[in-house]
């Protein structure tokens, strides 16, 4: 997701994008990506968490342990941490980064969707968006 994607511009007309930007530092870089290889017309159906679990303590899903956004690699700490949980290394993205890095893509957004997971019954960590591309 770090690279260009191998296929055309303007070749798809629809990308349904899991949550996965928590794996990429940039995700501008994948929204522009995104816009590049749909057609116009397009729909992008994307799903990102919304950084506020990374808050929390995993233990004491109240307890606030952590800043956001949630960089590893820019506190050693937090990435020795991870490597020893094996939680891969992760980010937290502002809504600016996911919502706003698609509008300044050149995306229309048409749907935003927020839901829960089993460990966040008091906040919602999940939004979908639907958007076009013009």
């Amino acid at each position: 997701m770090t690279k260009t994607l191998p296929f055309a511009s303007a070749f798809f007309d629809l990308i349904f994008h899991p949550v996965s930007n928590c794996y990429v530092e940039d995700v501008y870089h994948v929204w522009n990506e995104c816009f590049r290889i749909l057609k116009p017309g397009g729909v992008l159906l994307a799903g990102m968490d919304n950084g506020i679990s990374y808050l929390f303590d995993e233990e004491e899903p109240l307890k606030v342990v952590n800043k956001l956004p949630f960089n590893p690699l820019k506190d050693p700490e937090l990435f020795k941490k991870s490597v020893e949980n094996n939680d891969g290394i992760q980010f937290s993205h502002t809504l600016e980064e996911q919502i706003g890095g698609q509008i300044k893509a050149g995306f229309i957004l048409t749907g935003l969707y927020e839901d829960h997971n089993s460990i966040d019954d008091y906040y919602p960590s999940f939004i979908a968006t639907r958007a076009i591309k013009p």
